[in-house]
């Protein structure tokens, strides 16, 4: 066999490891996202708390191992940021900043703009608790964000989903101020 050619499929049995490395850490920091997201949607704040920090910690861990393979670690980066955006959304009325959850442009663009979903769903509970006031709250967020990012247009290849994104989150403030206008009859 050619020595090369060993060398090159070494090379790529560890490129293929760390791939792997990467693409399971994902998924796993994915999974947790979800579960932070239902328990802050639940109010189990202690369930909320560990879960949180157990997902900054996979992404810090992915951070260490994702050179080359950014693009399969993309959607933990985004679901990182949805959960931990709608945590402090929702506890602080506030949309926290990209160096606060210490993550990249993109990956707090589109993070955000699907929170914007969650936090449709959290406003519907408080009206179902006749909260009117924290469920417009929420909507003045979803608002905020959506406004900040209508201004920008960026081909698919470069913000994968963005207009997308950005057409979802208008549907869904949309639908949110027609019920905060029946709720108000």
């Amino acid at each position: 066999m050619i020595n090369d050619i060993e060398k090159i499929e070494s090379e790529l049995l560890k490129l293929q490891e760390t791939k792997d490395k990467v693409m399971d850490l994902s998924r796993e920091t994915v999974r947790l996202a979800g579960k932070a997201i239902t328990k802050i949607h639940a109010g189990d704040s202690d369930s909320v708390t560990r879960l949180l920090s157990e997902l900054k910690n996979n992404v810090k861990k992915l951070k260490t191992i994702e050179k080359g393979f950014e693009y399969n670690s993309m959607q933990a980066h985004q679901e990182y940021v949805e959960a931990y955006a709608l945590y402090i959304m929702v506890k602080e009325s506030r949309v926290p900043t990209m160096k606060e959850l210490d993550t990249d442009g993109i990956s707090y663009l589109l993070g955000l703009l699907d929170s914007v979903g969650e936090l449709k769903r959290h406003s519907f509970d408080y009206l179902r608790k006749n909260d009117r006031k924290s469920a417009e709250k929420c909507y003045d967020l979803m608002l905020e964000i959506y406004d900040s990012t209508v201004p920008m247009r960026f081909a698919n290849s470069l913000v994968p989903d963005f207009r997308k994104k950005q057409d979802v989150a208008r549907a869904q403030i949309e639908r949110l101020s027609s019920e905060l206008l029946l709720f108000r009859l």
